[in-house]
C-alpha cells in the first residue's frame, strides 16, 4: 500500500473484527437473545375447559373415565429453534427461487428433501404423541385429590415438572415486564427484553388486582360493622373445596356449595343473629314482627297531648 507519511496506510487504519464494520456480530447477538427469550416465553398449549374430557355423539361419557372435569394445565409442546427457522428460510427461498425460473431461462433447479426436513416432521408427530400421552394420562388421575400427585410423580414426574416450569416462567415475564414499566430499563438485558415485548416477538400474562382501589375512600368503606370484618360472608352454604379455583377445573354459576338446610350450625351464623341469640330477643324475622305489631300503639304514646 502506499505510505502516507513515511508509514503504511495500513497502519493508520482501525482494526476491526470480522463482522464488526457491518454490524453482523450484533445482528447475530439479537437473533440468538431473541430467539432464547422466544423459547423462553412461548405461549404454552392451553386447554379449554373440558377440552380433554371424551365426549360421543350422545353426549355421554363412557365407563373408565376417570378425571372428565379437570383438562391438563398449560404447557408448551413445542418452542421455536434452529429447525424451525431453517423450514422458514428454505421454504422462501424456495419460492423465490420458483419464481423466477422462466426469466432465467427456464433453468431447472433441483431441491431434493433432506434429512433435516425429514427429521423435522418426525418431530412434529412426536411432539403430536407427548401431547396425547398428557391428556390420557390427566384422564386417568386427578392431582387435586389426596395421594394422586404423589402417585403421579413416582410413574411420570415430567407431567408435573413441565407444568410447574411453565407457572414459574408465567409469573417471572409478568414480573420483569412489570418492574421495567415501573422503573425503566436499567440493564442489557432489560433492554433487550423491552425491546422484544414492545416489537411484540415475545409475549406473556399481566399481574392483576382483584378489586380495583381508587384515588380516594368512601367512609363506609372503612367502616368496621363491613362484612369483611365481621364475619359475615358465609353467606348461603358453605363453599366446596377448589370453589376460588381460577385454573383447572372450576365451579359454574352454582358456585360449589354444600347448602344449608343440610348442614349442622348453618343459618343464624351472621355477628347479629348470634348476638340476639345469647340474649334470646329472637331472630330477626321475630323482631322486626314485634315492632311492627308494637308500632300503632306505641305511635299513640308518642303523640302530643291538648288539654281543653
Amino acid at each position: 500500500m502506499p505510505s502516507i507519511g513515511g508509514a503504511s496506510a495500513s497502519s493508520h487504519m482501525p482494526s476491526f473484527s470480522p463482522g464488526q464494520g457491518t454490524n453482523f456480530d450484533k445482528g447475530r447477538e439479537i437473533s440468538g437473545a431473541e430467539m432464547g427469550m422466544k423459547q423462553r416465553y412461548t405461549t404454552p398449549t392451553t386447554f379449554e375447559k373440558g377440552a380433554a374430557g371424551i365426549d360421543d355423539v350422545g353426549n355421554t361419557l363412557p365407563r373408565g373415565q376417570y378425571n372428565t372435569q379437570q383438562a391438563p394445565a398449560p404447557v408448551k409442546y413445542n418452542v421455536p429453534g434452529p429447525e424451525e427457522q431453517y423450514m422458514q428460510n428454505r421454504h422462501e427461498i424456495r419460492k423465490t427461487a420458483g419464481a423466477g425460473l422462466p426469466a432465467n431461462g427456464n433453468v431447472m433447479r433441483t431441491d431434493p428433501i433432506t434429512d433435516q426436513e425429514v427429521a423435522y416432521l418426525q418431530k412434529m408427530k412426536d411432539q403430536a404423541e407427548v401431547a396425547d400421552f398428557d391428556v390420557y394420562v390427566n384422564s386417568l388421575i386427578n392431582p387435586r385429590k389426596p395421594g394422586e400427585l404423589q402417585w403421579l410423580m413416582s410413574v411420570y414426574p415430567e407431567f408435573v415438572q413441565r407444568r410447574i416450569e411453565q407457572v414459574h416462567q408465567d409469573y417471572e415475564f409478568a414480573l420483569r415486564n412489570q418492574m421495567i414499566d415501573m422503573w425503566g430499563i436499567n440493564t442489557k438485558d432489560d433492554l433487550m427484553f423491552k425491546y422484544l415485548v414492545d416489537q411484540k416477538k415475545v409475549d406473556g400474562p399481566r399481574l392483576g388486582r382483584h378489586t380495583a382501589l381508587s384515588d380516594t375512600y368512601a367512609a363506609g368503606a372503612l367502616s368496621p360493622f363491613i362484612s369483611a370484618f365481621n364475619g359475615n360472608s358465609k353467606g348461603g352454604g358453605l363453599y366446596a373445596p377448589f370453589s376460588s379455583a381460577k385454573d383447572g377445573a372450576q365451579p359454574g354459576a352454582d358456585g360449589w356449595k354444600f347448602t344449608n338446610a343440610t348442614n349442622p350450625f348453618s343459618t343464624g351464623r351472621t355477628t347479629s343473629d348470634m348476638a340476639r341469640s345469647m340474649y334470646n330477643t329472637g331472630t330477626e324475622e321475630e323482631i322486626t314482627a314485634r315492632n311492627a305489631s308494637t308500632l300503632p300503639r306505641r305511635a299513640a304514646a308518642s303523640m302530643p297531648c291538648s288539654r281543653g
